[in-house]
């Protein structure tokens, strides 16, 4: 009996081969120890049997799941029937991560490998093409956002490719965008305090940075920092780079 899709568990399966081999071209698996996330009916996961040297599945959906377990025998193969999202990745170490995500968790995702940045060598994710261009995004333009400083605090990040609708089913109602994100092993600020900053400064997207800092620092401390690194006291979050905010960070911290 066919398994249809799930929107519960936001499924749409990749269905075109050359999609998928350009996806393991651009994912640097060869020989590599594998964490695959919502692998579906397996499109993606055959073609990384003979590549991997080992490979974890996490198939949230129990039809699914038992559909793959009883096809994959592989030793060096686990597929678990397990929410991605709840896995530690402390026994892990220089691990490769790859998968079509669902677009109803992508930021959840994204936030639980920014956890575990330190034990994740790549990441290779199919995505919205909307969220991939937040991830990507220069500062001052409409997309530049709170993922946008996260993302590349952690990792260097780079679209690869653009997915049409039309190689899925059921057919999302928006394009796809391959992303790539290589990890940086080691952070220069400390990570929970650096997210927590960003998270301030874009927690009312209305409101100058000033204002969305105030309750935490003395607004006049946030000024002088501002003017030594040349900016008015009047701009938005959103207009400061990667760069900028983290040397706004580590002024308003120094005497802290």
């Amino acid at each position: 009996m066919k398994i249809r899709a799930k929107k519960c568990f936001g499924q749409n399966f990749l269905n075109n081969k050359s999609v998928i081999l350009n996806i393991i071209k651009v994912a640097d698996i060869e020989n590599k120890n594998v964490i695959e996330i919502g692998p579906g009916h397996g499109a993606l996961t055959f073609e990384l049997l003979n590549k991997i040297k080992t490979l974890k599945a996490f198939e949230i959906d129990n039809e699914l799941y038992n559909e793959l377990t009883n096809k994959i025998k592989q030793e060096n193969v686990v597929i678990k029937n397990q929410d991605f999202l709840e896995y530690d990745f402390n026994e892990e170490q220089n691990v490769v991560v790859i998968g079509n995500i669902p677009y109803n968790i992508t930021s959840d995702i994204l936030f639980h490998l920014i956890k575990y940045n330190h034990k994740i060598k790549k990441a290779t994710l199919m995505v919205q093409k909307e969220v991939a261009e937040r991830i990507i995004a220069k500062p001052s333009t409409k997309a530049y956002s709170k993922l946008t400083l996260s993302m590349n605090f952690v990792a260097d990040c780079q679209l690869a490719f653009y997915v049409k609708a039309n190689n899925f089913n059921p057919k999302p109602k928006v394009d796809s965008a391959i992303i790539t994100l290589d990890f940086y092993k080691k952070l220069e600020l400390e990570k929970n305090e650096f997210l927590n900053f960003i998270k301030l400064l874009f927690q009312f997207k209305r409101k100058t940075l000033v204002n969305n800092l105030k309750n935490i620092y003395n607004p006049e401390k946030i000024i002088k920092a501002l003017e030594i690194l040349g900016f008015d006291e009047k701009i938005r979050s959103e207009s400061l780079s990667l760069e900028d905010t983290k040397n706004l960070y580590i002024l308003l911290n120094q005497y802290e």
